[in-house]
C-alpha cells in the first residue's frame, strides 16, 4: 500500500509539472506573438526548448500513470 501511495504522489507531482510547463509555454507563445518580427527568432528558439521540456514532463507523467495502473 505504501508503494502505491508513493507512485500516486509521484504522479500528482508529475501532473503539476505538466501544468506548470504548459502554462509557461502558453505565456511565452503570447509574448512571442507580441514581438516585432526581428526579435522573434530567439524567442522561437526558446519556445522550442519549452516545448521539449513539456514533452519530457508529459512522457514522465504518462509513464508514472501506466505504472500505477499496472499495479492495480
Amino acid at each position: 500500500m505504501a508503494r502505491r501511495l508513493t507512485l500516486k504522489q509521484l504522479l500528482e507531482d508529475a501532473e503539476l509539472r505538466v501544468q506548470r510547463a504548459q502554462h509557461r509555454l502558453d505565456r511565452q507563445r503570447e509574448a512571442v506573438a507580441a514581438l516585432e518580427p526581428a526579435d522573434r527568432d530567439a524567442a522561437k528558439r526558446y519556445l522550442r526548448i519549452l516545448e521539449k521540456a513539456l514533452a519530457i514532463h508529459v512522457a514522465d507523467r504518462d509513464r508514472l500513470a501506466k505504472r500505477l495502473a499496472d499495479r492495480g
